[in-house]
């Protein structure tokens, strides 16, 4: 039964990701005293003076609220009336995504293309290993959905 405790987890790390970038998207510049200070922190490209545009922020927050969403149906606390292929394939797609990135995120060329302190430290001990994490539990929800561990042996 690790699957529903696993997936509302995932679901409130995104949805409080999404409510930062929303936030972030509406002008708050929590967690640092102003806007350079948070570009600096939260994306790290070199000389960056401002965040992202309102418009990025909400697109980052909304899929993030997705992605959340898809969490808590993989964990079967949301049913909706599409093929369970879909679903499968959707987790599947999610735990790519998270994962790509936080294994992208510790590459020396991502590094190097992203450079900006204190976003670097960040990623390296914070975002990279969490991303990474979230890509796991994706992974790990998308095997747990009922029937599905069956399905993976006809591949064989």
């Amino acid at each position: 039964m690790l699957a529903p405790t696993l997936s509302v987890i995932l679901a409130c790390i995104l949805s409080i990701a999404g409510l930062l970038h929303t936030l972030w998207g509406f002008g708050v510049t929590f967690p640092a005293a102003n806007e350079q200070q948070l570009a600096r922190m939260v994306v790290g490209k070199r000389g960056i003076t401002k965040m992202p545009s309102m418009t990025a922020c909400l697109f980052v927050a909304v899929s993030l609220f997705a992605f959340a969403f898809l969490a808590l149906v993989l964990g079967q606390h949301v049913h909706l009336p599409v093929s369970k292929w879909l679903v499968a394939l959707a987790g599947a797609g999610a735990a790519l995504v998270f994962t790509g990135r936080g294994v992208v995120g510790i590459l020396p060329a991502f590094e190097r293309a992203l450079p900006e302190q204190p976003f670097l430290t960040l990623n390296r001990r914070f975002y990279s290993p969490l991303i990474i994490l979230i890509g796991v539990g994706f992974a790990l929800l998308t095997l747990a959905l009922p029937h599905w561990s069956w399905r993976l042996g006809l591949l064989g």
